[in-house]
């Protein structure tokens, strides 16, 4: 009996080695190159966050906006004159008035005085600058605000980057996702500290440690998620991801190697939702980006 007990042990850790020997091995080279280069194109877009110099309410009809005191939104950048310009609020619309002898320029290098400013259906102007200033106006719930961008700001050098946990083979999953058949509208706080209307089209579904989970997916495949780990080793606003969603309903694959922290990690002025509370997950995610970093 003895024996037959032994044999069956041994049988036992063959095959629980051998799945764990897999599961390791699945996180082959190509697995590990196409999530690096993922974590490099993210890193080369975040300069734009880096940038982000000044986010003002658009509250009166006149709003200035330089480096004089006597402005309305005050920018402490030394290459600024007194004043850029003004945005104008009527009932017309807004329209943008450069300061006298400022040359203001749109995208397409048009150097302008006045221009106005329609919003499109993204909630957004068109952006203008002068020198290393950019700026335009955006919409949030349905408030107006004027986002500013430096791109010689100090924030850019500055910033040493975040770590990132060791890939871990246990937080991917084989799971499911399942389309809403209307997508479904829901307010959720934001970094700006108001409620923000987001879409979520789907969810996604998946077990871990023998417990069924169901997180909310946005827009474009959007996932937006808060563990036992945020505001300790993680951001505490929760972390961001992308799921490459099926044509229908059917199986997906969750990769939590793939969460990286959100724009509202960057920079204070940033309007970045937090994970609704659906998506707040009982457990630690012990993979993806970290908060600290690198020295």
């Amino acid at each position: 009996m003895k024996k037959y007990f032994i044999i069956s042990l041994l049988i036992g850790l063959f095959f629980n080695c051998n799945h764990t020997t897999n599961k390791k091995a699945s996180l082959d080279s190509d697995y590990l190159n196409t999530l690096n280069q993922n974590r490099e194109l993210r890193s080369k877009n975040r300069v734009k966050y880096l940038e982000l110099t000044g986010l003002f309410k658009l509250d009166s009809i006149s709003n200035s906006f330089g480096k004089a005191a006597s402005n309305q939104f005050v920018l402490n950048i030394e290459y600024l004159p007194s004043s850029v310009g003004s945005i104008h609020l009527s009932e017309k619309g807004l329209k943008f008035q450069a300061a006298k002898n400022i040359k203001v320029s749109t995208e397409t290098g048009d150097q302008i005085e006045t221009l106005a400013l329609p919003i499109d259906a993204y909630g957004n102007s068109v952006q203008l600058t002068y020198k290393a200033l950019k700026w335009q106006v955006i919409t949030r719930s349905g408030s107006l605000y004027l986002r500013v961008w430096d791109s010689k700001n100090s924030a850019i050098k500055a910033f040493k980057g975040f770590k990132s946990s060791d890939v871990n083979s246990d937080f991917i999953f084989d799971a499911n996702f399942k389309y809403f058949e209307t997508a479904q509208q829901e307010t959720v706080a934001s970094k700006l500290g108001i409620k923000e209307v987001t879409n979520f089209i789907g969810q996604v579904h998946f077990t871990y440690k023998k417990n069924n989970y169901t997180l909310d997916v946005g827009s474009e495949g959007i996932l937006m998620v808060a563990d036992l780990t945020s505001g300790e080793t993680t951001y505490g606003g929760g972390r961001y991801m992308y799921l490459e969603l099926p044509d229908t309903n059917g199986s997906i694959r969750l990769d939590f190697n793939y969460l990286y922290n959100p724009p509202c990690a960057f920079s204070e002025f940033t309007t970045c939702l937090y994970p609704p509370r659906q998506n707040q997950l009982p457990f630690k995610i012990e993979a993806g980006e970290l908060l600290k970093k690198d020295l």
